[in-house]
């Protein structure tokens, strides 16, 4: 596959390198930026270059700026457009277009640009990130544009399948606010779409759940379950002020109290060895990890995911792709390398797992879910659910986390049958439920790849290292690959960060992989896939690890100023400057406290800053541009109840012909009918 760069957009650039590290042949036109990179900057031979830069293009041929572009674009594949802003659509015959813009090609924000910070402030990423006193937090480097990234990677196959199936050109229109939604805010646009009580995604967690200090740093503790509580408990040897908690109603009332004394407990030791004890006593808990604490960590090293590169002259260590591929043998059966085609069994709980079903269900595949009746996923057994009322059809997040497929419930006195019956046709096994239920159900992944299919694994920290067996959320991960460490607030106090974009995108990340091995000439012979989430968010923030690596001395950070300021009408803005701004930072907070938030934006973008209003999960269901492109739409529910309901729709279309339909999140045991019929026709 051969794809063309064009432009210097970090998501487009985020796209094409992704797509490098599965094996296509990328080349960048280089152009002149308009706007100056945020982040580390690395001294070399040539000239001082931004970190980002150095981890995202190294594995890509470099063309000239005056190159011919008619002739580039007819010898590629794919094409990847990103100026930060929506651009005309060339001509172009068998290729595949992919525009990559900060709010799609049409609806009523369509010619609006944007960076990163307009990125973080309307995809609602900002929002779920907060400081002292309430003010939301920018990420740091390119967080934002990155998980863009991937969705445009995602976009950019589900366009080459089409292409290839139609044998014409393809326009595909990724909008980075749909993007960024969709990875950021999943959780909580579905709480609000499905009116569910209470608070939304990682906001339903109850002490201890946070960032405790230790000796030698932070450490992420989060003990949601009753279960967990009781292993804390017996790690901190029975405490007599724990007396009464045992539930969780007590221990939200009381957690002022629980907090308090774990923060005693853990600041008498160092974190590694905190989060260890707790591990062994079934708590999620993890190390808090530095740029510089990713370069020597003992599982990235067991997985060999830091490598020692060369780049303009000088040594740096750079991220390579988070996942580990162990090769398989070749299968009895050729396939057509189309999607509708590909069969994907499932066994998957939560978020990161289903999640790549239903990308791929919704892109054209046929995604059977397994489930087990007494063990259901935990969205289906405990909710949150549709307008309070308990049912295993009114999971909201399972809802939004399993459109596009089909279930099959398994009987448990005969599961090892019943999933060796819906392998038979399968070509794809997507799991994160771990080695030990795979065992009982009589799935290996090694055999699977044998057969010559492939089996995705996704798990926190991978199936294989020292912390391979730790038990994770969202946060965890988010804490032990750096993105926790380096999003502080204008203090330097770690920010409050209650996104759980760790799981989103890790399941873009794994879709990109399997849509690339069934489209790619590999797609004959299995493998097992072993991902790992801790390293999908290393790589968000990958070019402070790699700055953080270099024996050269480092520039200055690069010259853009981000902050979000409360505005007249007590709504925040978010604004980037650069160093060429005529407006200087210490006057942006006078600036916006002047006006209403929307027009403060505008009056800011006018004069040259990037600014945007921080949006939340119920401002982006009810944004008139994502209503305009139909981003949020409309399917007939199982339950009948429910009736109609919404999802979270892909951040992507084919140009001019709206959104890409989704079908409903399966009733249990939707596929049992069907599945029976078959055994019986073998």
């Amino acid at each position: 596959m051969r794809v063309l760069q064009l432009g210097d957009g970090i998501a487009g650039s985020a796209a094409a390198a992704l797509l490098a590290s599965l094996g296509a042949l990328v080349a960048k036109v280089s152009t002149v930026r308009k706007a100056e990179r945020t982040g580390p900057l690395i001294n070399t031979a040539a000239g001082s270059l931004a970190a980002v830069d150095i981890t995202l293009d190294r594995e890509k041929r470099i063309a000239a700026a005056d190159s011919d572009l008619t002739k580039l674009i007819g010898e590629h594949d794919i094409v990847i457009l990103d100026y930060g802003r929506a651009v005309t659509l060339p001509q172009c015959e068998g290729v595949v277009v992919v525009s990559v813009s900060p709010f799609g090609l049409d609806g009523p924000r369509a010619a609006q640009s944007g960076g990163e910070i307009v990125a973080q402030a309307t995809g609602g990423l900002l929002s779920t990130i907060e400081g002292s006193g309430g003010v939301p937090v920018p990420v740091p480097g390119y967080v934002a544009l990155k998980a863009a990234g991937a969705v445009t990677a995602l976009a950019a196959l589900h366009g080459l399948d089409r292409r290839n199936s139609t044998n014409t050109a393809v326009y595909v229109d990724v909008s980075v606010q749909e993007a960024v939604a969709s990875t950021a805010v999943l959780p909580e646009c579905a709480h609000l779409l499905y009116g569910c009580p209470g608070r939304a995604g990682s906001g339903r967690y109850l002490a201890p759940s946070g960032l405790f200090n230790c000796r030698d740093g932070l450490v992420r503790i989060t003990a949601v379950e009753n279960h967990q509580w009781r292993g804390l408990l017996v790690a901190l040897d029975d405490p007599a002020w724990a007396a009464g908690l045992d539930e969780r109603p007590a221990r939200i009332e009381h957690a002022d109290l629980i907090n308090r004394h774990v923060a005693d407990w853990a600041a008498t030791r160092e974190k590694a060895s905190c989060a260890k004890i707790l591990q062994a006593n079934g708590v999620p808990s993890t190390p808090v990890n530095t740029p510089e604490e990713i370069l020597t960590s003992s599982q990235f090293v067991f997985r060999g995911a830091v490598t020692a590169a060369q780049i303009a002259g000088v040594d740096v260590s750079v991220l390579g792709p988070p996942w580990l591929t162990h090769p398989g043998g070749p299968s009895t059966r050729h396939r057509t390398g189309r999607l509708s085609e590909l069969r994907i069994v499932e066994l998957t709980h939560v978020l990161a797992g289903p999640i790549i079903g239903a990308l791929l269900g919704a892109m054209g595949a046929g995604v059977l879910r397994l489930e087990d009746p007494d063990r259901l996923d935990i969205y289906r057994r405990t909710g949150p659910f549709a307008a309070g009322k308990p049912g295993v059809e009114r999971g909201a997040y399972f809802s939004v986390a399993n459109h596009s497929k089909e279930s099959l419930l398994i009987e448990p006195s005969r599961a090892v049958q019943d999933v060796a019956a819906a392998m038979a046709d399968c070509d794809v096994v997507i799991e994160n439920i771990g080695a030990s239920r795979l065992g009982r159900l009589g799935l290996d992944p090694d055999a699977v790849a044998a057969s010559g299919r492939l089996a995705v694994r996704v798990s926190g920290f991978g199936s294989a290292g020292p912390l391979a067996g730790y038990r994770v959320y969202a946060n965890n991960v988010q804490s032990y690959g750096g993105l926790a460490g380096l999003t502080v607030d204008a203090a330097g106090s770690p920010a409050r960060l209650s996104t759980v974009i760790a799981d989103p995108l890790s399941s873009m990340v794994a879709a990109v992989v399997i849509a690339a091995w069934a489209l790619g000439p590999a797609r004959d012979t299995g493998a097992v896939v072993d991902l790992s989430m801790a390293e999908v968010v290393a790589s968000t923030v990958a070019e402070f690890v790699t700055a953080a690596s270099v024996e050269v001395p480092l520039v200055a950070d690069g010259a853009a100023h981000r902050g979000v300021y409360r505005a007249a009408d007590e709504r925040w803005v978010a604004v980037e400057l650069a160093q060429s701004t005529a407006l200087k930072a210490d006057e942006l907070a006078a600036v916006v406290a002047a006006g209403a938030a929307e027009e403060v934006a505008v009056e800011l973008n006018a004069l040259g800053a990037q600014a945007a209003v921080v949006q939340r999960a119920e401002d982006l269901i009810a944004d008139p541009h994502l209503a305009a492109r139909g981003f949020f739409p409309e399917i007939t529910h199982p339950d009948p109840e429910i009736a109609t309901a919404r999802l979270v729709g892909l951040p992507w279309r084919f140009a001019g012909l709206g959104p890409v339909p989704l079908a409903a999140p399966p009733a249990l045991g939707s596929a049992n009918a069907r599945q029976e019929r078959m055994i019986s026709a073998r």
